[in-house]
């Protein structure tokens, strides 16, 4: 019998949220072994202008702080997958959050993704659409959201 899925996309972002995902993920490889999962981090390039903004920084150094954020995420799911016996690919990309999903679910040839309800933007970002809201409208593949 042929698995239901073939490749699972988790976007994560370090809320508690995006990390039930990557749980939610690891129990369904469990059912589904053939399954690939890629962990993707993007580096917010809003919140990247804004912490140079407030912080007078140098976009190179505040950048660099922001990857070394995503590559501690990134290994802690690792780490988890690791714990369950299943190969997780990860991946930092730059730009929009919801751009950027939706380009690596089509790129990657994700068959479904696993995201938080909300992320670490929190519910300020209600006004002018959740990244969430948005990959549910333009992804290529069913989308299973975390609470």
């Amino acid at each position: 019998m042929e698995p239901l899925f073939k490749h699972i996309l988790v976007p994560i972002d370090g809320s508690e949220a995006s990390l039930k995902a990557v749980q939610m993920a690891l129990r369904i490889l469990a059912l589904s072994p053939a399954c690939r999962l890629t962990v993707l981090y993007v580096v917010d390039k809003l919140v990247l202008a804004e912490l140079v903004r407030f912080s007078k920084r140098d976009e190179r150094d505040v950048g660099a702080e922001l990857e070394e954020q995503a590559r501690r995420y990134l290994e802690s799911a690792r780490k988890q997958a690791d714990q369950q016996s299943v190969s997780a690919e990860c991946e930092i990309r730059k730009g929009d959050p919801f751009e950027e999903i939706i380009e690596a679910a089509n790129s990657l040839g994700a068959d479904l993704i696993i995201m938080g309800h909300t992320g670490r933007r929190g519910t300020t970002r209600v006004l002018i659409g959740s990244v969430t809201e948005r990959v549910l409208d333009y992804a290529p593949c069913p989308v299973l959201v975390m609470k």
